[in-house]
């Protein structure tokens, strides 16, 4: 068994799926609701007869969370009642949960096999006697090794390096080559349209930066892992880009298809009959492409990447190194909006998150004091500090009530400066502290010493 879960663990979760065939019910068939034409356009139309297996229907809620599932049987639809099937999705995520299981099922496989094994004893059809014997068998049929690239938008990368669990490779011509020949070898007569769908991968993706993971896992598993490890890898990434130093750029590096440059497209017709249209870049503040050579990998790896790495690669993480990756990845969001003040609010919700001892502070006399101390030696430019960050608060008082104007946009740039080092220093301190109380502590210290 791939699934390997103790011998009295695995009675009781079989013992609850037993439970479940009891569960089941009978509702009325599903109406087709009406409602006025579309006229969007149809890429594909299926039949029955493109059919080829027994029909699972689901229903979901607002946010598109599945509450319930069906099988028909004899002209019947049959399921569980939105209670009953928390009761199924509960068993699920409890199996998913042990430490066999959770590094290479989703809750939702889970979830979706139990279902699939409820309504088959339901209908008489062979199918192993015991839950968990199913489950081991489903997911010896799904587990493999696979290797996922995600690629990065705007950003090109000259070397390969770690970040977290994966690596940031270039995507090259010769590695979409190698895929090309490898689906072509498959492709028999079909030759001629996976040219063209090669063809579209180069244009789109050829020389851009990827996420690359390896992962043993389902394939629903191993598309979510991979997923969230992108979106975390993007979000530290951008820390190190210009739109943290620069109050009106953003940074545009982020999972391809997701960076959220805004675009729009006209069309025009006139009076003579002529028609023509045109697209456009609405949003000119993104840094739009970013370029990595290996000395630019260095140094943002010195400054504090490979310490984030390390942090997001760990099993054994200490308070004080989840409140700093909490705060790395709130200070994250400022790199990808363009609005001054929204990257002041990110900023100060992360300084405030591992700054502050509690919510009854002096919020803007501790932090400002806190981040003087922590990252200058020099009186005058302690004093400096502090009188930066209590004006930058004003100014996100008055952007959240009354508006900006651009002439405090060096005033915001100079606080945009004295949070990198902040993070800098912060990220070389991250062994020496086991609570975010020690850390706090150990400023006010030197403040008084």
């Amino acid at each position: 068994m791939i699934i390997n879960i103790h011998p009295s663990a695995a009675s009781n979760y079989n013992n609850k799926a037993f439970e479940l065939i009891e569960l089941i019910e009978i509702f009325p068939m599903a109406k087709n609701q009406t409602s006025f034409p579309s006229d969007l356009y149809v890429n594909a139309t299926i039949t029955e007869k493109d059919i080829i297996s027994d029909i699972e229907v689901a229903a979901s809620d607002y946010h598109g969370c599945t509450v319930q599932r069906f099988f028909h049987l004899n002209g019947q639809r049959l399921g569980l009642s939105e209670e009953n099937y928390k009761r199924l999705r509960e068993t699920a995520e409890r199996i998913q949960s042990l430490p066999s299981v959770r590094s290479m099922l989703s809750s939702s496989f889970v979830e979706k096999k139990l279902f699939s094994w409820v309504s088959k004893k339901y209908r008489g059809l062979e199918t192993p006697d015991l839950f968990i014997e199913y489950l081991d068998k489903e997911a010896k049929d799904v587990v493999k090794t696979t290797t996922s690239w995600i690629p990065i938008a705007n950003l090109e990368v000259q070397t390969v390096f770690p970040v977290s669990k994966s690596e940031i490779r270039p995507l090259s011509k010769a590695t979409i080559d190698q895929w090309s020949t490898k689906v072509l070898n498959l492709a028999g007569k079909n030759k001629e349209n996976v040219l063209k769908q090669f063809e579209k991968i180069r244009k789109e993706y050829q020389g851009l930066a990827a996420v690359v993971t390896t992962i043993t896992a389902e394939p629903e598993y191993a598309f979510d892992y991979t997923l969230k490890e992108a979106q975390k890898i993007t979000a530290v990434l951008g820390i190190f880009s210009s739109a943290t130093l620069t109050p009106d750029i953003k940074c545009a590096s982020n999972i391809k298809g997701s960076e959220l440059i805004a675009q729009s497209t006209v069309f025009f017709e006139d009076e003579k009959e002529n028609f023509h249209m045109t697209s456009s870049i609405i949003d000119k503040s993104s840094a739009k492409h970013w370029r990595l050579g290996q000395r630019d990998i260095i140094k943002i790896q010195k400054a504090g990447l490979d310490r984030i790495s390390s942090l997001l690669a760990s099993e054994s993480l200490t308070d004080f190194n989840k409140s700093v990756l909490n705060s790395v990845f709130l200070y994250s969001k400022s790199a990808f909006t363009a609005d001054p003040v929204e990257k002041v609010v990110h900023m100060l919700s992360s300084l405030e998150s591992i700054l502050l001892k509690n919510e009854n502070e002096s919020i803007q006399q501790n932090l400002a004091e806190r981040i003087a101390v922590f990252t200058s030696h020099v009186l005058p430019k302690r004093k400096s500090i502090i009188k930066n960050i209590k004006s930058v608060y004003g100014i996100r008082s008055r952007y959240l009530h009354h508006g900006y104007t651009s002439s405090e946009l060096e005033l915001i740039s100079d606080f945009m400066m004295h949070v990198r080092v902040f993070f800098i220093q912060l990220l070389a301190h991250v062994d020496r502290f086991d609570t975010q109380a020690e850390f706090v502590n150990a400023i006010d210290d030197h403040k008084l010493s």
